[in-house]
């Protein structure tokens, strides 16, 4: 009988690996992918609804799925906040400012508009901060999968990510956007069904929703407006709402990814109906999985398994859970016990996810190394077949990076955490950049590339010396308090956190008497700071340095600052429509179709 269950956990995963291999050879051998447009943007025949799945399921990974409910157990909802409250002004900050100006000039890498509106200088380093990121983040994305997987199989984690990495390299280098675009579709599915399964299990064990929201009341747990404008307090709404809104600016309006798929849609108008569509879904996956967190709390409300140092309902193939990362899939294993096959179907959504944001990193990757590396900084023109082989190279060599950083990821403490972190210095600085290009005309190549530079040193400096304090136990943060009181008798427990030696700065946060303010402020302004940093520095390095005979293409502006700058280019681009120029033509169709 234990077999029969073991492969019924089994089962959801091998389907859903199975069917990713299938998709990518049905679009590598028997769909045309010669060409760089065939393979970085589909041929430009994509849909709407596989475009909005694939970024939706691009952006949700692991550290989502483990992350968002063990951050609602442990410090409450005030985090979900974000799938509500900035979906609005990040939609409408990215469709009028920078997704009007990317569909307009089709580039096949953003980056390439760094250079039309700046100097290649600042398009191939601002290329290289984002290729090192992702080429570090993802071993992250595959490794906390992986761990779940192990969790529930017992298989080797080593042996797991090797499958992971080589399918996911398989599919994505053989069938390109296409095959990557679908399989995130299917992947997404596998995910949203393993969710809404786990929240109804979780319900039905609670005694219904309202008892899980009385709960996490007694528990403190529930908060979405902790009005409070200090940013050094961990999670506030301002803290949240600015912090996140940044944040998704930078990965749906400027990350090639993300763009890329834009530009994959037919016309402006599917775009960005895919842009709405996707701030909505992910909304109601961060929703979601933080129902997940609360559901945790409702039924580990007197017996924090954290804490816990046993695992007293688990059986003899479970493993201990030692920390928060392991806490959903012990959660999983709870509450799915009886029904064999759920938690290999919930694990196979996690695993979806990392797949899903792996595939899309290393497509864009090789699309970003080819045009802003190969052909512009090495000026090699090749063929569209050659040029494809080329791009499929880079996926494998990638790929291949990846799963042997794997290794060192697990041998390194506090890599999530730092990996995370990294992504938001590099992302208010790049996000900079192009916000100076997009936004200020009289900005210059000098000021932007020193407003880079600046945020760089800036956030480096404020996020690695908040990581050392960590490191080194002289920064810590307050969480929600949880109970022992209900479990069992002969239950052993870890040490509390101490916080002997350190001073209490205010509610959120202890620290030790040499660690300075700024390291304790909330990690959700790194992309916020990094962002004002880098335009303020830039606008001010171009008001004192101009550089003489600056004719910035008003095409490089996002429309309004056109409006207001040229007005006469308007005037004859939109009335008269009288050009020659293929790139102002299509102009003339997105202008008209941004008017909502």
């Amino acid at each position: 009988m234990e077999n029969v269950n073991w492969m019924a956990e089994y089962a959801a995963f091998v389907v859903m690996l199975g069917l990713s291999v299938v998709i990518g050879l049905y679009y590598g051998c028997f769909s045309k992918q010669n060409t760089v447009s065939d393979y970085l943007l589909g041929g430009k025949h994509m849909s709407v609804f596989p475009i909005t799945m694939s970024l939706i399921a691009s952006h949700i990974s692991g550290i989502t799925l483990l992350g968002v409910p063990s951050e609602i157990y442990s410090n409450g909802t005030q985090y979900l906040i974000v799938g509500v409250v900035n979906n609005i002004v990040v939609i409408a900050t990215v469709i009028y400012i920078y997704l009007p100006v990317f569909y307009d000039l089709q580039l096949t890498s953003v980056y390439e508009y760094l250079g039309l509106r700046f100097n290649s200088n600042i398009r191939g380093l601002s290329s290289l901060i984002f290729a090192i990121n992702l080429i570090l983040y993802i071993p992250v994305v595959i490794y906390i999968p992986a761990l779940a997987f192990n969790q529930v199989t017992g298989l080797d984690v080593h042996l797991i990510t090797v499958i992971i990495c080589v399918i996911c390299i398989f599919y994505t280098t053989i069938g390109g956007l296409k095959a990557v675009v679908w399989t995130d579709a299917i992947q997404s599915l596998f995910t949203a069904v393993s969710i809404i399964i786990v929240i109804i299990l979780g319900v039905i064990q609670i005694g219904g929703i309202g008892n899980t929201i009385r709960a996490n009341q007694e528990g403190g747990r529930i908060e979405f407006f902790k009005m409070n404008p200090d940013p050094f307090l961990r999670h506030t709404f301002w803290t949240v709402t600015i912090g996140t809104t940044f944040q998704w600016l930078t990965s749906l309006g400027i990350h090639p990814g993300a763009v890329q798929r834009f530009v994959a849609l037919p016309t402006y108008g599917k775009a960005r109906k895919a842009a709405f569509f996707f701030v909505f879904g992910m909304g109601v996956v961060k929703i979601l999985t933080g129902a997940i967190g609360m559901l945790i709390y409702a039924k580990y409300k007197d017996c924090d398994p954290i804490l816990a140092n046993v695992s007293y309902f688990l059986t003899a193939h479970r493993r201990y859970i030692d920390n928060d990362r392991k806490l959903v899939p012990y959660y999983v294993m709870d509450v799915a016990a009886k029904f064999p096959g759920i938690t290999g179907l919930f694990v196979s959504g996690i695993v979806s996810a990392a797949l899903s944001t792996m595939s899309a990193q290393i497509n864009t990757v090789s699309g970003t190394i080819y045009e802003d590396f190969i052909v512009k900084m090495m000026g090699i023109k090749v063929s569209d077949l050659t040029a494809s082989v080329i791009m499929k190279s880079i996926a494998v060599i990638s790929g291949i990076v990846c799963v042997i950083l794997v290794f060192v990821v697990e041998k390194l403490n506090g890599i999530l955490q730092m990996s995370i972190s990294l992504s938001s210095v590099t992302n208010g600085a790049l996000l900079a950049v192009f916000t100076l290009g997009i936004c200020f005309p009289w900005a210059n190549s000098r000021g932007a590339m020193c407003g880079l530079l600046t945020s760089l040193a800036v956030m480096t400096w404020i996020v690695s010396g908040a990581q050392y304090a960590i490191y080194n136990k002289e920064l810590k943060f307050v969480e929600k308090e949880v109970s022992i009181s209900g479990c069992p008798a002969n239950t052993t427990f870890r040490n509390h956190t101490d916080y002997s030696g350190l001073i209490r700065l205010n509610e959120d946060v202890y620290a030790g008497p040499d660690v300075p303010t700024i390291y304790t402020i909330s990690y959700m302004h790194y992309s916020t700071i990094g962002t004002l940093v880098g335009i303020a520095v830039g606008l001010a390095v171009s008001l004192l340095f101009p550089e003489e005979e600056q004719d910035v293409d008003p095409k490089l502006l996002t429309p309004f600052i056109r409006k207001l700058v040229y007005p006469k280019y308007m005037t004859d681009t939109v009335k008269n429509g009288r050009t020659n120029n293929n790139k102002t033509e299509t102009y003339e169709l997105v202008s008209q179709d941004t008017k909502l």
